[in-house]
């Protein structure tokens, strides 16, 4: 009669303890069910930081379909497309509604918070080019409307232009050079694999090579380019002002 009891007093505990865990598991679903598809499905995503120094950043932010970046501070930047997309954007706590970018799109953005949601079905990727600091280096005689642009048209595209930036891409096919040209402070961004002859006034001639996605900083120089190798040299230009 006692283990009986025992018996029962077990087999109490057991059922109830089943009986609170599927309650808390049932409720679970149900808040589950409260919540919208769309709000079960959002992620977010935060930038990768490419390259970074004292006067320039460059990051990568790349969203699939649903995905998000949570709302940050910027600084003053221009935005490069990677590829085809479309976001929902808010600026200063204001949605602004749908923007959609195609790739090599370029356009810029002053200082403030903000935050984005790829809104789209493919993934939307970009690079974001930071302006740190006002406070860059002397580029002396060396000016931007001395670039690129003025000695090599036919190789060069200059893809936006404001007081802060000048974004430039330079296609330079097999055997071409580019003539001695001023620089100011910039960073080189490689959107493909390419061998390069470099000169400048600060260094002697170097062979260069380099891979798609690849990024680096110079300081204002004169500089001249020969493209050495068996592929078209596709880079950006993204000159800081």
């Amino acid at each position: 009669m006692k283990r009986s009891k025992q018996f029962l007093f077990v087999f109490a505990i057991i059922a109830f303890t089943s009986a609170f865990i599927s309650c808390k598991n049932n409720k679970k679903k149900d808040i589950n069910k409260d919540k919208l598809p769309e709000e079960l499905a959002v992620k977010t995503v935060n930038p990768t930081v490419l390259f970074e120094n004292e006067y320039a950043k460059v990051s990568k932010v790349s969203l699939a379909s649903g995905e998000s970046q949570p709302t940050h501070d910027g600084l003053t930047r221009v935005i490069y497309a990677l590829t085809d997309y479309s976001i929902d954007w808010e600026e200063q706590g204001k949605k602004l509604g749908t923007k959609a970018w195609k790739k090599g799109d370029v356009h810029f953005h002053e200082a403030g918070t903000h935050a984005a949601k790829n809104s789209g079905t493919t993934l939307a990727e970009w690079l974001v080019f930071t302006k740190k600091s006002t406070d860059l280096p002397e580029c002396g005689e060396n000016t931007v409307e001395n670039d690129v642009t003025s000695v090599s048209p036919d190789f060069s595209e200059a893809l936006f232009e404001n007081e802060d930036f000048k974004i430039t891409q330079v296609n330079l096919p097999v055997g071409k050079s580019i003539p001695m040209h001023s620089g100011i402070n910039r960073i080189i961004y490689s959107l493909n694999d390419y061998n390069l002859k470099y000169e400048s006034d600060k260094a002697d001639k170097l062979d260069k090579e380099f891979n798609s996605g690849d990024i680096h900083w110079h300081e204002a120089c004169k500089h001249a380019l020969e493209n050495i190798g068996d592929t078209e040299a596709k880079f950006l230009v993204v000159s800081y002002r």
